[in-house]
């Protein structure tokens, strides 16, 4: 349990900056003068993102967080349940945005990929890193979820938000299991935000995304179900982190790839 003190405590104030960061951002949007709710978006999650990643670099943890080049790229089929779920996602699209629209939704995921992913499959990756790998995946996939709870303050619906919180733990399964196999971060930043990309620009906006909620919520479970019955078969399967992983992030362990 004394093992457990310190990354628990780590996490906890990680969660708890990222709520507190959130508070001052939605005042500061008429003060900024960001009329239009994308904008305003790519700004909140860019500061973000900015502000993460500054952590990493200013505390050395570079290549424990694992922004390094190393990407195993046979570990990009692990995430074919997201290509299965844009494909659903699409059949249903009723608009598109302009092609302005666009540039700027990737923009802002791009931002959300980098800061979500150096959070929870990088840095928690590295204060956990003494715990099994699964235990490691379950950390950070329940973490992600977690972090999803906040939309509870916002004027979403509940029943959406908890869905959303459902979701994110499945693809978080998916994605954690995926980078117990790699050593790098980039491919999961950038899995995370083409599917985020696709995903929005097939509603139109981010907003519409969210505007069915009976549809919003039964299509975040039928494809959260989907992920997680594979997330978990990733899981049983996995044997050891990557390899050179216990040389990154610094730990004894010697494990070999599952």
């Amino acid at each position: 349990m004394t093992q457990l003190a310190k990354p628990l405590i780590f996490l906890a104030l990680m969660m708890l900056s990222v709520f507190l960061y959130s508070l001052p951002m939605a005042e500061l949007r008429p003060v900024l003068g960001l009329t239009s709710e994308l904008d305003y978006y790519i700004v909140n999650k860019w500061l973000l993102a900015i502000l993460v990643l500054g952590a990493v670099l200013s505390t050395g943890l570079r290549r424990q967080a694992g922004l390094v080049a190393q990407v195993n790229w046979r570990t990009l089929p692990l995430y074919w349940p997201m290509a299965l779920i844009l494909g659903l996602i699409w059949l249903g699209s009723e608009s598109s945005p302009s092609v302005l629209d666009a540039a700027k939704i990737l923009v802002f995921c791009i931002a959300v990929g980098i800061s979500e992913e150096l959070m929870f499959r990088g840095l928690l990756f590295h204060w956990f890193r003494r715990l099994s790998p699964r235990a490691v995946v379950l950390v950070s996939a329940s973490s992600f979820g977690a972090m999803h709870l906040a939309g509870l303050g916002t004027e979403m619906h509940p029943a959406v938000v908890l869905s959303q919180v459902y979701f994110a733990f499945a693809l978080g399964v998916i994605f954690a299991g995926a980078r117990a196999r790699d050593v790098s971060i980039l491919l999961p930043i950038a899995v995370h935000a083409v599917f985020d990309f696709l995903a929005i620009t097939a509603k139109g906006s981010i907003s519409q995304t969210f505007e069915n909620v009976e549809q919003m919520v039964t299509g975040m479970l039928f494809a959260g179900t989907i992920a997680l019955a594979w997330g978990l078969f990733l899981l049983w399967r996995l044997k050891g982190m990557g390899e050179n992983h216990g040389a990154l992030f610094g730990s004894s362990r010697s494990i070999a790839p599952g």
